[in-house]
């Protein structure tokens, strides 16, 4: 899982197949506590409240994940949003070139990663990516597979379960509450809310979700969590 969704130095050393990939779903939420890990070390460097540190808390993210999940962010925005019928908007979403609302969303989601990156606690930035890709994970296994064909995206939603849902579901909160209290869990509250309005969506334009969408639900809910970091921090 870090040698597929992050940049770090172990793609030479795994070769991916499908089978190590779904022998490997149960610890993608965890490759968020990896990147979360990497998040916090601007606080070392440089100060508290400082401006800079949050490009460099963006940059670190960008350098680790190479912006896979922004690509399906921008995409399904782009179709989603489109008001046009299920076969367009997947059309769409596999475009390569981004469209208008692809970059309103990218605009979106770096201003509110900024505001986010200066004013919480390091513990914020550290369970983010978890939150993300957590509830990316939990979403994946409530919903099923939007194309015909058979991709990344189909492994990825086909072969999670609502129980291995459920299950990082209590996981999830039980470490929220043991990291950041009460207010780490009224901030959760606010990013699944943004995970079941994207789900809904998803479900009502296209019937389900894509690798795209499932990208879309783990950045827009770790930076609703974030934000409500900024408000209950």
């Amino acid at each position: 899982m870090l040698a597929f969704f992050t940049r770090l130095p172990f793609g030479k050393k795994v070769v991916y197949t499908e089978k190590k990939f779904i022998e490997g779903l149960w610890t993608f939420p965890f490759t968020g506590s990896v990147i979360g890990a990497f998040l916090t070390l601007p606080y070392l460097i440089i100060g508290i409240d400082s401006a800079f540190r949050g490009v460099i808390v963006i940059l670190t993210y960008l350098f680790l994940t190479g912006g896979i999940h922004l690509d399906g962010l921008a995409d399904s925005c782009d179709g989603l949003f489109s008001n046009r019928s299920k076969t367009r908007v997947l059309e769409i979403m596999k475009d390569s070139h981004i469209g208008t609302f692809g970059v309103i969303a990218l605009i979106l989601y770096f201003l509110c990663f900024y505001v986010g990156a200066i004013k919480v606690a390091w513990l914020w930035l550290l369970m983010m990516p978890f939150v993300g890709k957590s509830l990316g994970y939990i979403s994946a296994g409530f919903s099923r597979y939007a194309r015909d064909d058979i991709g990344m995206g189909y492994l990825f939603i086909n072969q999670i379960t609502r129980k291995h849902s459920l299950i990082y579901f209590t996981l999830l909160i039980i470490i929220i509450m043991s990291t950041l209290g009460i207010y780490g869990l009224f901030a959760l509250c606010g990013a699944i809310l943004a995970m079941l309005y994207l789900m809904n969506l998803t479900k009502k334009v296209i019937g389900g979700q894509t690798g795209d969408t499932v990208g879309m639900t783990i950045e827009i809910s770790q930076i609703a969590f974030l934000l409500g970091g900024v408000l209950f921090s």
